[in-house]
């Protein structure tokens, strides 16, 4: 990924599992995360919001604004470990991201719920009550936004990574153990993606081991275009139901995928799983 300069009036801020909600967002008087995802008055691009260490339970929307040139970057504060357990977190997502240009740096997304398995077939069932880890939201377009040296695991879907977030990049992220079992087979992937406008890339990352597909761009109405898949290491999709493939970009008879980029990326399977590599 591509860094940008910081800007000489940029400025740090700080939230924290046991804030109170009278916090300044300074270091010693920390915001509650949803607080800082709001945007308080106080927060501009080019700014840093750091978690610090522990485990923030919930669901949480970032609204964050920065631009092309000052991102801002929501960000684990250096040598602690920041979790988000979205625990049952109603199906909806875990990380819901409006905004634009946030860069999203270095901490846990996942959920604690136990319930991996379900007797409703379909990608919609009720009783699934775990949530995506990020999840793109498609009521407008929501430019310049990044996820670098993520962890996400244990998820519905790691990531939902809709059209909507338009020259976007996840980067350098480890994403595993992410859907659910049915009757009808696995279902959650670890990305699912589309695309319209701009280049959406998947750079140096590692997908493996989880119900579906690892990467699945796919769509029946929408758009695949303009998808750039480089370094990345997919190993044993699926294999915690049975069968899927590793990495798949396509979609029904007559949408086919503009410009797609598949480059010095890595797949493995197991020998005797059925399934495919791309």
């Amino acid at each position: 990924f591509q860094c940008v300069a910081a800007s000489a009036f940029a400025t740090d801020f700080y939230v924290s599992p046991t804030a109170s909600v009278n916090g300044t967002g300074s270091f010693s008087n920390p915001w509650k995360l949803q607080t800082a995802l709001d945007q308080p008055a106080s927060v501009h691009p080019g700014d840093t919001i750091w978690l610090r260490g522990g485990t923030y339970t919930g669901r949480f929307t970032s609204y964050l604004d920065g631009t092309s040139t000052q991102p801002i970057v929501v960000r684990q504060y250096t040598g602690e470990r920041a979790t988000i357990d979205g625990g049952t977190s109603g199906t909806t997502a875990i990380v819901e991201v409006y905004g634009s240009y946030t860069w999203f740096w270095g901490f846990e997304v996942t959920s604690s719920d136990p319930d991996r398995s379900t007797s409703t077939p379909g990608s919609s069932p009720p009783d699934i009550t775990r949530g995506d880890g990020f999840d793109i939201n498609q009521s407008a377009t929501h430019p310049g936004l990044k996820f670098i040296n993520l962890v996400v695991h244990d998820t519905r879907q790691g990531f939902s990574y809709w059209k909507e977030a338009q020259d976007a990049e996840i980067y350098g992220s480890v994403i595993y153990y992410n859907g659910w079992n049915a009757p009808d087979g696995g279902h959650g992937h670890g990305i699912y993606a589309q695309n319209q406008t701009g280049t959406k890339k998947v750079t140096d990352s590692i997908l493996f081991s989880g119900f579906h597909y690892g990467f699945h761009a796919y769509t029946e109405g929408s758009h695949i275009d303009n998808l750039d898949l480089e370094g990345n290491t997919l190993f044993n999709a699926g294999n915690l139901s049975g069968t899927s493939r590793n990495l798949l970009i396509g979609g029904i008879p007559g949408i086919n995928a503009a410009n797609p980029v598949v480059k010095n990326n890595y797949m493995y399977r197991q020998g005797g799983v059925d399934g495919f590599n791309i």
